[in-house]
């Protein structure tokens, strides 16, 4: 069956457009496959480390990217009603997208503590203290969509979420690579990092890295538990 094209829109000069097949949702960047619903494994983790990782039991955590609506889902799922949750999305269009298409399949309707927000995480950081900062945003750090996204994973990046963390909140990020350079920038921002490959399957190699990046080196207990490795 064939992918149906159910819109397109323009930010910055970039096109993004959204497909359906068989009930399964993808979003192209100037025709470039960007986030593809058959495909959500690693997503679904980094909802559940968050939930988990955050050490209140009613946490606030922020989301950066809504995309298909995954990473969200998990994260609520998790948390059981508990906490509060706000989401950043830069792209009006994928809001819009969320409301009419993708959402409906993960939520009857979005639960009241969640709120979903058009703007940039980096400045809706800056309103809160939080227990736990997640970004899935685009590609990871080597943005796709947009160039201005690096900025999140920069150094002054990191130290501006570092500064918005609880003192035992954690950054939690989406990658779809390795990236040593930024693990670099993370630990010169004064973060312990670890990460947690995602294969597609069981037989696969890693497809996907979920990076958690702490103020103090992460428990033994919490490695193993949560499938985390020390970096």
């Amino acid at each position: 069956m064939a992918w149906i094209h159910l819109d397109s829109a323009t930010q910055d000069g970039t096109v993004f457009d959204l497909y359906e097949r068989d009930g399964i949702h993808m979003i192209r960047v100037d025709g470039w496959e960007l986030m593809n619903g058959a495909f959500h494994q690693s997503e679904d983790i980094l909802g559940e480390l968050a939930a988990r990782l955050a050490r209140s039991p009613d946490p606030d955590i922020l989301v950066g990217g809504l995309g298909l609506g995954f990473t969200l889902a998990s994260l609520v799922r998790h948390l059981g009603g508990a906490g509060r949750v706000t989401v950043a999305e830069l792209s009006a269009a994928v809001i819009r997208w969320f409301d009419r298409h993708t959402g409906r399949r993960l939520f009857d309707a979005l639960p009241d503590h969640v709120r979903i927000r058009h703007g940039d995480v980096l400045a809706l950081a800056g309103e809160g203290a939080w227990d736990a900062i997640v970004l899935d945003v685009d590609n990871g750090p080597q943005p796709l969509s947009a160039a201005g996204n690096s900025a999140l994973y920069s150094s002054a990046g990191l130290a501006a979420f570092a500064a918005r963390l609880k003192p035992d909140g954690v950054l939690l990020l989406w990658s779809a690579f390795e990236d040593p350079g930024f693990v670099d920038r993370a630990r010169a921002a004064g973060f312990a990092v670890t990460r947690r490959p995602v294969a597609r399957a069981p037989d696969d190699g890693p497809f996907h890295v979920i990076y958690v990046l702490s103020r103090s080196a992460m428990p033994d207990r919490d490695l193993d538990g949560f499938g985390l490795e020390r970096l």
